[in-house]
């Protein structure tokens, strides 16, 4: 994967750190930033190797969303090319195979919000500060976070956040429910990891296999959700990690799985 100028990543461990690196612009977005977030979402897709991946921001924000100042210079075309690639880091980042992780860290405001949406896990230092300002500027979430919102937190309270653009803490988000827990600022990162740990160290076939029912079977009715899962899950019983898994039971060891 190549070197991005506005996006860290490094992998240890089978965990993809990633931070947005534009702490000079509180991490807003750009069409730079917009484009390398997308080509990263492409390249993550493919990469067995990666079990888990955790998303943070440079400095003081996770990402106060769009860059209004680049914006304010953009031709109709390039507003229409910002907000498409705006919606693509999203569903790219969404449709990643294997778990996310946002480890929201400080201000995160519109885009920083919807691409928190779109990870399978939440975490926030308590003292982060948190918003949806679209209404504020006359518009709405522009990247699904009206659809992905109300799936996360009660509706009434979705349509409070989005209909106020108020801005709340990270321990509110714990209390609603939009993060799953939030934590002193300087422990977060570290919980954020020990969380990614716990889950890179499963046998990651299984753990993709989870993610794929529970993202794909969510509107389904139940019996067409059941069927799905099971088609799913029965060819893991004939791969190399679960046969692992049990002769690492049987001999009373920790099982070290490859993914195959």
């Amino acid at each position: 994967m190549r070197e991005f100028t506005e996006i860290k990543y490094a992998v240890d461990e089978g965990i993809a750190r990633v931070a947005i690196n534009r702490p000079e612009r509180l991490n807003a977005l750009g069409m730079n930033l917009a484009e390398e977030f997308t080509e990263l979402g492409a390249a993550l897709a493919g990469e067995k190797e990666v079990r888990v991946v955790v998303l943070t921001g440079e400095g003081r924000a996770f990402s106060t969303g769009r860059d209004l100042k680049e914006s304010a210079t953009h031709t109709k075309e390039d507003a229409d090319r910002y907000q498409l690639l705006g919606m693509e880091t999203v569903t790219r980042w969404e449709n990643l195979p294997m778990p996310t992780i946002a480890a929201i860290n400080g201000h995160t405001f519109g885009w920083g919000m919807e691409i928190s949406l779109a990870c399978d896990i939440r975490l926030a230092a308590a003292d982060a500060t948190l918003c949806f300002p679209e209404t504020a500027l006359g518009v709405f979430p522009g990247a699904g976070g009206t659809v992905r919102l109300p799936r996360v937190v009660p509706a009434g309270l979705a349509k409070e956040l989005i209909y106020t653009a108020r801005r709340f803490d990270g321990e509110e988000a714990e209390r609603i429910g939009f993060v799953t827990r939030a934590y002193p600022a300087d422990l977060l990162m570290e919980e954020a990891l020990a969380l990614a740990r716990s889950i890179a160290a499963n046998g990651p076939l299984g753990v993709r296999g989870a993610k794929k029912v529970i993202e794909q079977t969510s509107r389904m009715p139940m019996s067409q959700a059941i069927e799905f899962s099971n088609a799913v899950r029965m060819p893991l019983n004939f791969t190399k990690d679960f046969a692992e898994a049990l002769a690492a039971f049987k001999e009373k060891r920790k099982p070290e799985f490859r993914g195959e």
